[in-house]
């Protein structure tokens, strides 16, 4: 049995039905529920204490309460609709339930939730966060399950407003407001768009529905190493030493008008080739190829080369060591001079050295 039979609602909405199930006699006894008629499309579940049943214990001269719950497909049409509730036991019929629910249109006391700004543009590592009210427009008081409908691998938290704890959810008196801080984090590999997430607050007397739009304008990481990420090479004063480089965009949207420079010792030269990339897609990889050329009077040691990638969007810099090593032409001349110095000695030795 239930106090209330026949219900009006609008389409859209989650209705319940608070069903009781008495058992006159002395003897406890499990009592078999069954929906034995549905509108087609509609959906409609038996739950006792949260979950789904299709049974239900029953001790002698007492009675247990289950819910009907009961979506209602948004084409509903404007009629009345019948549910049947059978119980049995053991297969045989004990007793049926005729149920209505009167299709209206007329959205007048429908619960509210709204966005106090639902579009909100940034880029694809931040937290877009939206203030939201939700309206209970009710006589009684509810409690509103929260939820959303979002893209595999994002995250959404509600919260009420100017407390910290997140929630699943919240209860509103009749006829009052809440305001809730929801926080909806893209995926990490999210591509740059537009996207629109319903939000929605699921009581027992109905659903209210808000939608909340990003735009996400994609975020820019360019890294300029080496193919191997080793950054020191050697070079000969006077020489030309040619490096492998390679620049990646590690965001998520297009990267344009890369330019290669660099900062080098006095009297040395470094050139590119290519000298600039017009466009670099989201996770592709160019090769280039940077030409140093040392002073020839340049000193054996350790010198820095900064080389540096810049576009309109983003910029990063690789430091190179660069060790001089002397020629082996100069290393052949100073021996050369010295056998000369030490044959001129020998020679003024034994020419003079008898006297």
């Amino acid at each position: 049995s239930t106090t209330n039979p026949g219900i009006t609602a609008n389409p859209g909405e989650f209705i319940t039905f608070a069903l009781q199930v008495n058992n006159h006699g002395t003897q406890s006894q499990i009592v078999e529920l069954r929906i034995d008629s549905c509108p087609e499309e509609w959906q409609a579940s038996l739950e006792g204490r949260g979950r789904k049943i299709s049974q239900v214990f029953v001790s002698g001269q007492s009675s247990e309460m289950v819910d009907l719950k009961v979506q209602i497909p948004e084409n509903a049409q404007e009629e009345v609709y019948t549910i049947t509730v059978a119980a049995l036991r053991g297969g045989s019929l004990l007793d049926s339930l005729k149920l209505t629910v009167n299709i209206s249109e007329t959205p007048a006391g429908e619960d509210r939730l709204k966005a106090q700004y639902s579009e909100l543009k940034g880029p694809a590592d931040a937290t877009f966060n939206y203030k939201l009210s939700l309206t209970n427009n009710g006589t009684d008081e509810q409690a509103y399950s929260l939820g959303a409908d979002i893209p595999q691998g994002w995250q959404i938290s509600f919260k009420p407003s100017y407390e910290q704890q997140q929630v699943a959810s919240i209860t509103v008196a009749g006829g009052e407001t809440k305001n809730l801080d929801v926080s909806i984090t893209p995926a990490a590999n999210v591509e740059a768009g537009e996207y629109t997430i319903p939000v929605y607050a699921i009581s027992s007397s109905g659903r209210a529905t808000a939608e909340l739009k990003l735009i996400i304008s994609g975020t820019y990481e360019l890294n300029f190493s080496t193919p191997s990420g080793r950054l020191n090479t050697e070079i000969v004063a006077g020489r030309d030493q040619k490096v492998t480089l390679e620049v990646e965009n590690s965001g998520s949207a297009p990267i344009n008008n890369i330019n290669f420079s660099a900062q080098a010792p006095d009297n040395w030269s470094v050139s590119f080739d290519p000298k600039t990339i017009d466009i670099l897609n989201p996770g592709e990889k160019r090769q280039l190829t940077a030409t140093i050329t040392a002073s020839n009077k340049a000193i054996a040691g350790d010198y820095v080369v900064a080389m540096k990638a810049t576009a309109n969007e983003a910029i990063n810099q690789a430091n190179f060591r660069v060790t001089v090593k002397t020629s082996t032409l100069w290393g052949i001349v100073g021996l050369v001079i010295v056998l000369l110095v030490c044959a001129g000695v020998y020679w003024v030795f034994h020419q003079y050295g008898r006297r």
